[in-house]
């Protein structure tokens, strides 16, 4: 090992960068520290996958015979850039080392940027309306003022404003109407979006230079094979063409790009998508199966129905009767109208398109001349809706349970793997433990170079280190050591972090009868029972306030009720409830402290809605000139949201909430692939139909519009794709299958291409509604009943660990100064110990976790 290191010579070098160093001087605790932070996280990054790379030198092989001890020496780990290694590139080892400090501080930096690049696309003026000189409107607007293409708004927005702008009677016939329907959120110029995204792809890219520094500017460590190989790629290639386009002013494809960048750095993201990808073979079977029933049945319909107002309807033809059958399945009850007006016409597409209704009517004019015509419409429901569909649910659950057990395999395995390379990695003699001393100096690089691991002091360390250390001899053995995976989860907690205001600033106050019968009332059922009755009271009162409104009673409400000023019975009684629930909050926090009152959901709950209800009504009521009437019903509707509170009394509705709690962060990671989707298709949306849905009189596909009746009579001229927006609502509507027919008859009439428009919902329909949709299904279902058992488990009854530790629900109290028979140089103090997955699944059973960690006997399992 090395005695010294250029890098360290000035004095003024800080105190984390010399205990660092310190840390790194032994062999192997780089390596061992992201190995263990892999097994921690529950993934594996290719770099330190193996426990040696290759040989620096090919002459070195003869050293190996003759001088063995150096074997190591001899050896880079796979992918590792040790700046402390090599003293003659004293510059590129400095800039490593300022490199890696900066990576990990501008982590969450570089993930807010790609996020902003997401959400580009909603604020940013559309693609399709940049350059619409093919628009009557606009080809007007030229004529009427040559000055039009040079004009601020031209060069700021293209002629989106000019059109998102545009009102008058539209091809409909109604009056002051906006032509080109929008979300109205352009909210930045053309110019202003460049900026913003040629600002945030340079900050990745810069990033992604600082990661290339840390790599010792080494491409082979940079672009090492595996993981890190295919994610720099495309974060490298997808970062070209964004800065390329951007500054050449071809942006139309960038939204695509955009959230490509951002998913390379989402590993959640990643993990749940390549779940999903794994479904779809055995998802494909019973939507085989309806396939061919939609066929066969389809095939039937075209035969038995020819020449009839039913055939005539719904089908003309094979791919039109499938097409029909496809709406039954996909709404379960949406599908065609009787039209009369129409039925003469078989050929004419738009007529089949604009009867899109709910079943049954879609079978009506076939039941009304004969009633056995049903047997075909319910025993197609029956074998398609009924069994294949959930069916198709069933497998997609299946799938995604043997997914989770199959991940849940591969991470023990993976973090026994790992774990058991950071042990060998560590012990140096080969005799089966490894020193406290290389233990300690692994828990400071996780501290410094882990952001997520940061904030470990010397306590924590000395904690973690006994609890490693079951039998004393403060050496780690190699099954000790494979519970370097579960300690690291852990969140230690003082018990004089608990303390409060009062007991720490005011301790006379503190140790006073009168502070003591305080707090008994506050800390008492009784208080909590008191304030539920002011909760249902206030309830009441508002419910009697609001009676007239609620029953659809005509009436007229005092005047001073809405002037900004408390000056009517009903907002003097509003008040007073509001100063309640304040007192309330404060009384708690005065006797439990911020951390502890914090710590129960129902707390923080009621806080936010009390936070919420005295800045509105600081804002509406404090003396000014704003009186909005809506803001001061908002306020009066946010206090009876307390109600909620009383749902936490009833047993079972608690347990499903914790469950909620546990199940909601988890599950972002799959509707984030969701969202993906969505995006996805609300951009490619935006391509093909920004701009279609028009009311516009002058526009072609405004004349086209009318003809699709059910769009025009249900006014969905919202549901369009003329900006992300407005396209990601379609797709939610799309998503839950409601009168989605009637919003694809409007593209399918405007563009003439029904089979086009029916590709895209088809497609959207098979990913969002039959993949994703099930896979969240899946999960929830899956998360529920594993955490059903674990919340059940953490309320039993208080256990006492061997002496080490009490278990009380979700946490362990123990005293830090003997742990597992190991001296930690701490004084007897109490602390708190509660356990964490970091890697987001709800699988975790903190009290068992936590009952192996403070027992005496190691275990190998992790």
């Amino acid at each position: 090992m090395m005695e010294s290191s250029p890098l360290i010579h000035s004095k003024r070098a800080p105190a984390s960068l010399l205990e660092r160093h310190r840390a790194l001087k032994e062999r192997g605790v780089g390596q061992a520290a992201h190995l263990i932070k892999d097994a921690v996280f529950g993934h594996q990054d290719a770099p330190y996958e193996g426990k040696y790379g290759s040989l620096r030198m090919l002459h070195s092989l003869p050293a190996i015979i003759v001088y063995p001890q150096h074997f190591f020496d001899l050896y880079e780990p796979a992918g590792y850039y040790d700046p402390y290694k090599n003293e003659q590139s004293v510059l590129r080892n400095k800039t490593s080392v300022l490199c890696g400090r900066l990576v990990v501080h501008l982590k969450g930096a570089v993930l807010f940027s790609c996020w902003l690049l997401f959400l580009l696309s909603f604020f940013e003026p559309p693609h399709w309306c940049r350059n619409a000189s093919d628009l009557q409107i606009v080809v007007d607007k030229e004529a009427d003022d040559p000055t039009y293409n040079n004009s601020s708004a031209v060069r700021e927005y293209g002629d989106c404003k000019l059109l998102f702008d545009a009102y008058g009677t539209t091809a409909d016939e109604e009056e002051d109407q906006p032509y080109y329907p929008n979300s109205s959120s352009m909210w930045l110029t053309i110019y202003q979006s460049k900026l913003v995204e040629l600002a945030c792809a340079l900050f990745i890219s810069l990033y992604m230079a600082l990661e290339f520094g840390d790599d010792g500017f080494e491409a082979r460590l940079f672009f090492y094979p595996g993981y890190k190989r295919w994610t720099r790629t495309v974060q490298s290639i997808v970062l070209v063409f964004i800065i390329t386009s951007t500054v050449f002013d071809v942006t139309i494809y960038n939204p695509f790009l955009r959230m490509s960048i951002l998913g390379t750095f989402l590993r959640t993201f990643q993990r749940e998508l390549w779940t999903f990808l794994k479904m779809i073979p055995e998802m494909l079977l019973p939507l085989s199966m309806l396939a061919i029933i939609v066929v066969f049945y389809a095939w039937f319909g075209a035969v038995i129905f020819y020449d009839s107002p039913q055939g005539m309807a719904a089908f003309p033809n094979l791919a039109d009767g499938m097409w029909t059958l496809w709406i039954c399945v996909t709404t379960a009850f949406a599908a065609m109208i009787e039209c009369d007006n129409h039925f003469g016409n078989a050929d004419d597409d738009t007529n089949v398109v604009a009867c899109l209704r709910n079943y049954p009517d879609v079978m009506m004019p076939s039941f009304n001349e004969n009633r056995g015509a049903a047997l075909y419409f319910v025993s197609f429901m029956v074998l398609s809706f009924f069994y294949v569909m959930n069916l198709v649910l069933a497998v997609a659950v299946n799938a995604y349970d043997e997914s989770i057990e199959e991940r849940k395999s591969s991470r023990k395995k993976m973090t026994n793997k790992l774990l058991a390379e950071a042990f060998s990695l560590l012990d140096h003699n080969n005799d089966g433990s490894v020193p406290r001393r290389s233990i300690m100096h692994v828990m400071t690089i996780l501290n410094q170079d882990i952001p997520e691991i940061r904030g470990l002091s010397e306590d924590d360390k000395a904690i973690m280190f006994a609890l490693l250390d079951k039998d004393g001899d403060r050496e780690i053995s190699r099954a000790e050591f494979a519970q370097f995976g579960s300690i690291l989860l852990l969140n230690l907690t003082k018990l004089s972090e608990y303390a409060t205001f009062v007991e720490t600033n005011l301790p006379s106050i503190f140790r006073s009868n009168f502070y003591h019968q305080f707090s008994s009332i506050v800390k008492s059922k009784r208080f909590e029972y008191s304030i539920e009755v002011v909760l249902v009271l206030n309830a009441v009162i508002v419910a009697a306030q609001d009676y007239p409104i609620l029953a659809g009673l005509d009436m007229s409400r005092d005047p001073h009720y809405r002037d900004g000023f408390i000056d009517t019975r009903w907002e003097g009684v509003e008040t007073i409830f509001t100063v309640v629930y304040v007192v309330e909050a404060l009384s708690k926090i005065m006797v439990n402290g911020w951390k502890r009152y914090l710590e129960s959901h129902r707390n923080v709950f009621d806080l936010f809605i009390t936070g919420l209800v005295v800045l509105a009504s600081a804002y509406v009521y404090y003396p000014n000139a704003y009186n909005n009437h809506a803001l001061i019903e908002f306020v009066v509707m946010v206090r009876v949201l307390r109600l909620g509170r009383l749902l936490f009394s009833i047993p079972r509705f608690r347990l499903f909430g914790a469950i909620s709690v546990e199940i909601i962060p988890a599950a972002t990671s799959v509707f984030v692939v969701l969202l993906f989707i969505s995006y996805l298709f609300a951009s490619i949306g935006m391509l093909l139909y920004g701009g279609v849905i028009t009311r516009d009189p002058t526009n072609p596909y405004a004349l086209s519009l009318l003809e699709a009746e059910n769009f025009v009579e249900s006014k969905y001229w919202a549901n369009n794709f003329n900006d992300m927006f407005s396209g990601m609502n379609v797709l939610f509507n799309w998503l839950v299958v409601n009168n989605w027919t009637t919003e694809t008859s409007g593209l399918e009439t405007a563009t003439g291409n029904k089979w086009l428009v029916r590709l895209f919902f088809f497609s959207f329909y098979l990913l969002g509604v039959i993949g994703i949709s099930n896979v969240i299904t899946s999960f929830v279902i899956n998360a529920f009943f594993q955490q059903m058992a674990t919340i059940e488990h953490r309320q039993g009854p208080e256990e006492h660990i061997e002496g080490e530790a009490t278990i009380r629900g979700s946490h362990a109290v123990f005293d830090p100064s003997n742990i597992t028979g190991t001296e930690t140089g701490l004084g007897h103090s109490v602390y708190f110990a509660r356990i964490k997955p970091k890697h987001r699944d709800v699988e975790l059973d903190e009290r068992e976790a936590l009952k192996r960690l403070f027992s005496r006997t190691s275990s190998s399992g992790g």
